[in-house]
């Protein structure tokens, strides 16, 4: 083997080691806090391109996180990395339809796959702003 083609089998090798391959589209199920699969996401980190499809509540909504109990009247999306919490990419608010369906679909138009991002979520806000949570989370592997 070349040295050429051995340092190509080493960053590939890396690649796939850190859970995400940048280079394909990766589909996620987005989960809400019970584990219960509510959509999916379609990313590809080399493209800057992220399809969302969910099931979500209309909004005003009561969120229960759990320890308490607020009322959402705004979800927004993010591409966000678990592992540094200044590293996130907001994606679109985004409304249910009056089936609950929810779509955001964007382009960022560059290649992000450098940031670490494993993970979509849709996050429900408190009209103030005070209360929020992660209402659907989607993390991101390689297939």
């Amino acid at each position: 083997m070349t040295r050429r083609g051995s340092i190509g089998l080493g960053v590939s090798v890396l690649l796939l080691a850190t859970g995400v391959y940048a280079g394909t589209t990766i589909k996620a199920p987005m989960l809400d806090r019970n584990g219960t699969s509510q959509g999916t996401a379609k990313v590809n980190l080399v493209k800057g391109s992220v399809n969302v499809k969910a099931t979500l509540p209309p909004l005003p909504t009561t969120v229960d996180t759990g320890a308490e109990q607020f009322e959402a009247t705004i979800y927004k999306a993010y591409l966000l990395s678990s592992t540094d919490g200044a590293v996130e990419i907001p994606l679109a608010m985004v409304y249910p339809n009056s089936k609950s369906k929810a779509a955001v679909k964007t382009a960022l138009k560059g290649d992000v796959s450098q940031f670490g991002l494993d993970r979509v979520v849709i996050v429900a806000f408190s009209k103030d702003g005070l209360n929020s949570f992660d209402v659907l989370t989607g993390t991101l592997s390689a297939q």
